[in-house]
């Protein structure tokens, strides 16, 4: 067996196979680790918004402030009553009637959730930052930021975990290893080609090599077990 290297990939490389390397971007909802096995799910023929999201749970309680920072341009918003729903289209209003948020982001709210979407369509706005600070004694509390839509550019690539139950039979076939961790819009490594630790391959739930040794080595991905 091939005894497993410590490298700037970790452990995922396991040969000498040539690596061919390229920066991609990922889709898809959800964090990928190093070691992730991609599929291509083509290309987009229109440009969309990136939009993020954060939930608030909890009861309001009046006079407290929550600020929202976009990018570092913060928002302050002093609750008013007891209502969670109507304290988070409170905060929506304050966002959009701001004089710097408003030309850079719109924001909506659906009872706790409270969205902002970039407003120039691209890759651009998948780096938008949000920050919320909940005061004390505000009563609610601020979930993780979470990613609601990628923002794509006009024949962007778009990557997610291969899937051999999609169905979308493109998430189906195998095209890359990711080689750095990603979050939803990020661009990273993967590795299009080349020798790996069998063991740090990632699938989704359920779904293991077996399900794509044969399709990998097609494409130039071997998996090999290492010691």
């Amino acid at each position: 067996m091939y005894q497993a290297q410590t490298t700037e990939y970790e452990k995922l490389i396991a040969g000498d196979y040539p690596i061919v390397r390229e920066a991609v971007t990922i889709a898809g909802d959800s964090e990928l680790k190093a070691g992730t096995v991609l599929a291509s799910n083509g290309v987009a023929a229109s440009a969309t918004k990136a939009k993020k999201s954060v939930t608030f749970t909890g009861t309001p309680v009046a006079s407290k402030s929550i600020k929202v920072a976009v990018d570092g341009k913060e928002v302050t918003y002093t609750t008013a009553s007891t209502t969670l729903a109507t304290e988070v289209a409170g905060i929506k209003a304050a966002i959009n009637a701001d004089n710097t948020l408003k030309n850079i982001v719109a924001a909506t709210n659906s009872d706790g959730k409270l969205s902002i979407e970039w407003k120039t369509a691209g890759k651009a706005g998948n780096d938008m930052e949000i920050v919320v600070t909940v005061g004390g004694g505000a009563g609610v509390e601020a979930g993780d930021v979470a990613v609601e839509v990628v923002g794509e550019d006009v024949g962007d690539e778009r990557f997610e975990i291969v899937d051999s139950g999609s169905g979308t039979a493109a998430l189906q076939e195998p095209a890359a290893v990711l080689l750095e961790d990603a979050a939803p819009g990020e661009t990273k490594l993967a590795a299009f080609c080349g020798e790996f630790n069998q063991a740090e391959l990632i699938f989704k739930e359920g779904q293991s090599i077996n399900n794509f040794k044969v399709k990998l080595r097609k494409i130039g991905v071997f998996a090999k077990a290492c010691v």
